[in-house]
């Protein structure tokens, strides 16, 4: 999420869907510390605010306008949650900014000069009053900006040393064509539509047509088109003795073939399957798999490495004033500049490439509604 966030700051505008004030809250309030280090209202303010207008761009449309009052466990809101989430990102960022002469990273004039730049072009292009709902001044945008630029540049640095050997034997995948049959046990006649067929075929009719399609490839005809007669669709996917993508039993089936094998049919809990194994190793899934197994190292060390700056530094949160940003009275959309659309196709690469790039090439107008 923090890494889509400062293309967000610089490439959409920002609309108050509510102007329901900040709860009293004040610039200077100390949200949390991270070490010495205070994380006052309005650095938590507009980091929290351009978060909160991503999450309802993405979710409100399946959660509703009630989306933050949502209960997602007991006890716990929408809100609460997202919050909580948001608080650990801006803390995580002050921790890697407070680490950076430890890997001898720092912001070159240029960098700063980029970050200024951008700063100005959102002040010149926001009205006061949207500014002041979300804190928007140049100072607090310069340091959200800082601290996420710090972020991007500090990212490989911390996993520079991370392991980027993966032996085909490790990341092997294979490839298998599958027929699926599911069927319902809630399926009967009653169900008959005025053609006399039935939405969801019962056990017994699933289990038939898996039986004559296994029986029709074994005599010879064309996987695909034994599946087509009985309803079904032939389907491909690579996997290896851990895939989940799948039922674990068809998985397993499937892992002990040679290449030109076929299983007989598998039942699961849902449905019916017949699995012939195409190849024992695919090349293009294999490397992808590389690199999958080689971004998990990564991730893995980079997480590592927030937990160790964590236990050793002392961390403080401030609930009563964390409390004051309220996503339930004050609603934030984001809107995409009109020249901007290359460059919102691709944030997260843009912004974890090289997110000083982006800083002043889109300055952003904000409208109270």
């Amino acid at each position: 999420m923090k890494k889509r966030f400062a293309a967000l700051l610089l490439a959409g505008t920002l609309a108050m869907s509510t102007l329901a004030g900040c709860g009293g809250l004040e610039d200077s309030d100390v949200m949390a510390t991270v070490g010495k280090e205070e994380i006052t209202g309005n650095v938590a303010n507009f980091f929290a605010r351009y978060q909160q207008a991503m999450y309802e761009a993405t979710y409100s449309s399946m959660l509703g306008d009630n989306m933050w009052e949502t209960q997602i466990e007991a006890g716990k809101s929408y809100e609460e949650t997202t919050k909580k989430n948001i608080m650990q990102s801006l803390e995580e960022l002050y921790l890697i900014d407070q680490h950076k002469e430890d890997y001898n990273v720092s912001l070159t004039d240029e960098e700063k000069k980029k970050i200024s730049d951008a700063a100005d072009a959102f002040v010149k292009g926001n009205s006061e009053e949207a500014r002041e709902m979300i804190s928007g001044d140049k100072e607090t945008i310069e340091k959200i900006l800082t601290l996420l630029t710090v972020q991007n540049k500090m990212q490989p640095e911390m996993i520079k040393d991370v392991d980027q050997n993966v032996s085909d034997e490790e990341a092997a995948q294979k490839k298998m064509q599958y027929v699926y049959f599911p069927y319902s046990e809630d399926a009967s006649a009653e169900d008959s539509s005025e053609e006399g067929e039935t939405d969801t075929d019962t056990k017994d009719e699933a289990k038939t047509k898996a039986d004559t399609f296994l029986k029709a490839v074994k005599e010879g005809k064309d996987f695909s088109k034994a599946a087509e007669e009985q309803g079904a669709n032939a389907s491909e996917l690579t996997f290896d003795s851990s895939s989940q993508s799948l039922d674990e039993k068809v998985i397993k089936a499937a892992d002990a073939l040679k290449a030109g094998e076929m299983t007989d049919v598998i039942e699961t809990d849902t449905g019916f399957y017949v699995v012939r194994l195409i190849s024992d190793f695919d090349r293009e899934a294999t490397d992808s798999k590389k690199q999958q197994i080689i971004d998990q190292r990564e991730q893995d060390r980079y997480d590592e490495l927030l937990k160790e700056w964590k236990e050793d530094t002392e961390i403080k949160e401030y609930e009563k004033e964390w409390k004051k940003i309220d996503f339930v009275k004050q609603g934030v959309n984001v809107k995409a500049a009109e020249t901007t659309e290359d460059t919102s196709e691709n944030t997260e690469e843009t912004t974890e490439e090289n997110t000083e790039d982006t800083t002043q090439e889109n300055s952003e107008n904000t409208d109270a509604e």
